[in-house]
Formats: structure tokens, sequence, C-alpha cells
């Protein structure tokens, strides 16, 4: 029963391990790689009851990960950052079959485990670790990717300072025409809805002399009224920088802007200011 379970154990922990390594480091997980590596792995620990000492053993065992490091990220990017990660995928792993064995047998020797209970139950916590790990990354993947364009924005205008969730749009090339102006974009009823009484009042009065340019999109053309802020801050964590910018209002089909990116930044509008 011990070769099963080391078998099966290592084989699957040490596959699973490699492949979030890989993907933790944004490499394209290779399949022959990690059968190779889960097989060396494998191979070497079956004949682990036979090594005496605890330095030999740690030295094998090292060993063992330098060969196994080798044989899957040689030559990929951050090959070192996989090698380290696999290394702590490999203590994450084995340290939840290990919790599974210790809740269910009470600390007991694996023979012990094994005679009680399936192999397949603590692989399946290895499986959970895994998935649970590529989870994690998929989640933090899009945040990380976003976080570089996603600013707080204060617009003062009309004697009120207004708060936007703005997203730094690289296919924004808006420019006033007259100004010469970069242009950051909102829609007219969500720009309207953040002015107090005051304020409300002075846009409406102002409106009919609000100068308008015409954009081209994919969708067609767009007619936005432009306004010029007394003054625009983008937030960048906690760090405010000045941008001088004019702001374009779309309007016509309700609001077309979600709570998440209420605004769209201009890039030229950024690299000036920031």
């Amino acid at each position: 029963m011990y070769i099963e379970f080391v078998i099966a154990d290592n084989f699957l922990l040490t596959y699973l391990a490699g492949s979030a390594a890989t993907r933790m480091c944004h490499n394209r997980v290779k399949l022959w790689r990690l059968l190779v590596a889960a097989i060396v792995g494998t191979t070497v620990a079956v004949f682990y009851p036979f090594i005496d000492g605890i330095l030999v053993s740690l030295a094998v065992k090292l060993m063992l990960w330098v060969v196994l490091s080798f044989i899957m990220f040689f030559k990929t990017p951050r090959a070192l950052v996989a090698a380290v990660m696999f290394l702590g995928c490999t203590f994450a792993f084995g340290g939840a079959c290990y919790a599974v064995m210790l809740c269910l047998c009470g600390g007991k020797n694996v023979e012990a485990f094994v005679m009680r209970y399936p192999i397949c139950l603590v692989l399946l916590c290895g499986l959970i670790a895994y998935m649970a790990v590529r989870y994690c990354i998929k989640r933090m993947r899009v945040p990380m990717s976003r976080a570089p364009y996603e600013y707080g924005t204060e617009v003062s205008v009309f004697d009120t300072t207004l708060k936007f969730a703005a997203f730094l749009d690289t296919g924004n090339c808006v420019f006033d025409a007259r100004s010469g102006l970069p242009v950051v974009i909102t829609d007219i009823d969500r720009f309207t809805e953040k002015l107090d009484g005051t304020a409300a009042v002075k846009f409406a009065k102002t409106l009919p002399k609000l100068r308008t340019m015409t954009a081209r999109t994919p969708a067609g053309e767009t007619v936005i009224y432009l306004v010029e802020p007394t003054a625009i801050t983008v937030y960048s964590d906690r760090h405010g920088h000045k941008i001088n910018a004019m702001v374009g209002l779309v309007g016509g089909q309700g609001k077309r802007f979600s709570d998440l990116h209420e605004m769209l930044l201009n890039p030229t509008a950024m690299t000036e200011g920031v």
C-alpha cells in the first residue's frame, strides 16, 4: 500500500505544484515537462524509506528540487522565480494533505491512514488546494491589469467639486480644436446628477452657450458638449496630480458609463500632468 500511495501522491502533487508555479509566473504550461518532472520526482520518492539520516534526506530533496525545476522551467521566462514558486506550492499542497491526515488519523503514520481511508481522499485535498490557487491567480490578474489605468478623479466646475471613477482609455484621442487641449469624457446624465442645486442651475444657464464638437467612433458620429473646468485632479493611490484638459459630455441616450468607469481619461492629458 505504501508504494501505491507514494506513486499516486507524489505524481499528482508534483504535477499540480509545477502547473500552479508556471501559471503564477504567467508562463505557458507545457504538459510534457510537467509529466517528466512528475515521473522523476515519483521515482526518487519511492526510495525515500531507504535513505538514512536527516541531512542526507534533506540533501537528496534539495537536489531533487533543483532537477525538477530544471526540467520544468529551463529556458522559460522567470525560471528562478518559478522554481521558488514551485517549492512554495509543494509545501502548500503537501501541508494540505498532511492536514487531512492529521484531522482524520490523529497524526498516525501513513500506513495506518491508508488502511482506513482511500488514497483519493488525500489527493483530493491537494487538488482542492490547486484549484484554490488557480482561482486566486485568475481573480488577481484582472485588478493587476486594470490597476495602472484606474484613477479617482475630481473635477472642479460651477463652484463645486465632482468626483468620478475614471479609466485611462488609450483609445481616447479626442482634442478640442479651439484650445488644443485633450478631452476627458463622461455622459451628461452622470455629470448632472453629481451637481448640487446651485451648480445645477448654473449648468442649466450655461448649457445653451457650450461649444460642441463631433467625434467619430466605431459606432458612428457623437456630439460632445465641451465644459471648461476650473481644475481636474486625478488620484493614483493617494497621490493627486493636476491635469489640463476639457470635460466632454456625451448625451442623447441616457447614462453611457458604468459605476466602475464613470469617465474616460485622455492619455495625452495624463502624460503631461502626471
